[in-house]
């Protein structure tokens, strides 16, 4: 097989196809990180995907999240959500979806780095700024009190992404990828009932606006509710956490429908274990996941700051060592 050009090999993969290697992607990388990888802070998004081994690179159109947020070891942590009552909805306020102005910082994100590599937007459907603002306490009872006030936030998030939908796709991204935690390690964080009554049909309307290629992320366990995800039409999911989902179970029941992105381990392997560690669990997950075609390489969710710079370099070394086993294995 002939080498492809990054972009070429990200979009093979989400149509469950098989690249020249299994590609190498991140959601987002940590600045601080990005900083120490390559030794100097001038550097432009394809020179660190050059340095990494990256197919690709995002831009941000994530809607506002009303929240109190605290600062820990350098991490944004969300503690309260503000969004306890209609009256609180006064507060809330989204750039217009219609002003192009509010896309000229992308417009020229684009017109810069487009090209070899595969550029992608980081969006939400609407699930995750519901749970985060109204706070999982706050949406338990909401549920059970007032079911329609939570449709209320959820289908106002909704509609703003699906106003966005369009312009992003006109603009010329190659895939978006959704970010919407709905999920523990143990389960999902409600009911399966309430997923598929409360949130499915409202962001719905987002998933139908999607005429590109998209990735769904949330972390947890999705088995109990992944067939009704996959209702909504995504090209991936990500990032299959460990722990939480069997890789190898999510390939041999979805892995012909829809692509794998992931379950490189963030919270020991990537964080507190050595290069060799990260270099054999790469080569393991490709063996698993790869075969056949249909999967990423990425950390199962993103790089913090408190990643290991040489754990992300050995990632790197070895999806460029390994990348080529799914397709030899045909």
């Amino acid at each position: 097989m002939s080498e492809m050009k990054p972009r070429e090999r990200v979009l093979t993969a989400l149509k469950v196809g098989v690249p020249d290697r299994v590609p190498f992607l991140e959601a987002t990388i940590d600045k601080g990180i990005q900083v120490k990888v390559m030794g100097r802070e001038d550097f432009t998004p394809p020179e660190l995907a050059e340095r990494l081994g990256l197919d690709g690179f995002e831009f941000d159109f994530l809607p506002p999240i009303y929240a109190k947020r605290e600062v820990r070891d350098g991490i944004n942590y969300i503690t309260e959500g503000l969004l306890t009552s209609r009256e609180a909805l006064k507060m809330v306020e989204f750039p217009d979806p219609d002003d192009e102005a509010f896309y000229a910082p992308a417009k020229d994100f684009l017109a810069k780095y487009k090209g070899d590599y595969a550029v992608f937007a980081r969006i939400r459907l609407g699930i995750s700024p519901t749970i985060m603002g109204m706070g999982l306490e706050g949406l338990s009872y909401a549920l059970v009190d007032d079911p329609g006030f939570v449709e209320e936030v959820i289908d106002m998030y909704a509609t703003w992404t699906a106003k966005l939908i369009p312009h992003l796709e006109a603009l010329g991204f190659d895939f978006l990828w959704a970010f919407d935690d709905v999920a523990f390690k143990a389960g999902p964080m409600v009911s399966p009932r309430v997923i598929r009554e409360v949130f499915l049909p409202k962001v719905q309307k987002v998933a139908e606006k999607i005429h590109i290629p998209w990735v769904y992320h949330s972390d947890g366990n999705l088995m109990p509710i992944l067939d009704d995800l996959l209702e909504l039409g995504m090209s991936g999911i990500h990032p299959i956490e460990p722990g939480a989902m069997d890789i190898a179970e999510v390939k041999r029941r979805y892995g012909r429908r829809v692509c794998l992105l992931g379950n490189i381990d963030l919270h020991y392997t990537l964080t507190r274990g050595t290069p060799e560690e990260v270099e054999r669990e790469v080569r393991e997950r490709i063996e698993v996941a790869g075969v056949g075609g249909g999967y990423i390489v990425t950390s199962a969710n993103s790089i913090p700051p408190y990643c290991k710079v040489e754990n992300l370099l050995a990632m790197a070394r070895a999806v460029k060592q390994y990348g080529k086993y799914s397709a030899s294995l045909l």
